[in-house]
């Protein structure tokens, strides 16, 4: 394994941190190598569990922003179709997408995929607003407001005044992937924290959550552009 040791003055105790096949491992600098490598061996058995859970991620192919190209949308593969007609909305209809530009624009990766990303957020407000309502209505917790934003490495956040923010990619993921980050989202106004009793909280919702939020590990590549 490809473990490098960093010692520094601001750490108060050894931490790891596993990216890309690197253990990263951190500690003070007054902790003798001994005890860093007795540390490593007893996390061994993690370390080697992170380290195949992130051979697994599928990698994000990167799209062209052509017409006919495929993009997913609620877990199916959707046809762009980039048309120049008049007087229509860019729309999401069954496995199609249409989206209107400019003559001029039709080839434009670019303004193309500012266009698409536009309309994935709409759909992704929408949909993902009516299904937290819904969802949060069954389970007795009412969330103040309900928004999509950009995030890079989280799929949604739980503030203290009780809004909830999902990252529009989501809307990319088949329908019980939505669900589960939707749960997990709503219980942190049950429990703003991820401890036994977060997790108990959804489990009682989704007793399968664990599968869920491992395929969303995994094949979180495939929700990307």
């Amino acid at each position: 394994m490809n473990i490098v040791i960093k010692k520094t003055k601001r750490k108060k105790t050894i931490s790891i941190q596993i990216k890309n096949g690197l253990i990263d491992v951190r500690a003070p600098q007054h902790i003798a190598q001994v005890e860093i490598d007795s540390f490593i061996q007893k996390k061994m058995s993690w370390i080697k569990k992170k380290v195949d859970t992130q051979n697994k991620i599928i990698a994000p192919k990167r799209k062209k922003f052509l017409n006919n190209e495929y993009f997913l949308f609620m877990g199916k593969e959707c046809k762009l179709n980039i048309t120049v007609l008049k007087n229509k909305k860019n729309c999401i209809d069954h496995s199609n997408i249409q989206i209107i530009m400019k003559e001029k624009d039709i080839n434009n990766k670019s303004k193309v995929k500012i266009a698409l990303e536009k309309t994935y957020r709409k759909y992704a407000l929408k949909i993902l607003t009516e299904k937290t309502m819904f969802i949060a209505s069954s389970i007795n917790v009412e969330p103040e407001k309900i928004k999509v934003r950009s995030y890079k490495g989280r799929w949604g956040t739980c503030s203290y005044k009780k809004d909830i923010s999902f990252n529009w990619k989501l809307i990319m993921a088949p329908e019980k992937i939505i669900e589960y980050v939707i749960v997990h989202e709503l219980c942190h106004l049950i429990h703003f924290n991820h401890s036994k009793n977060f997790w108990e909280s959804v489990e009682n919702i989704l007793p399968d959550y664990k599968l869920r939020k491992d395929w969303l590990r995994t094949n979180e590549g495939l929700l990307d552009w």
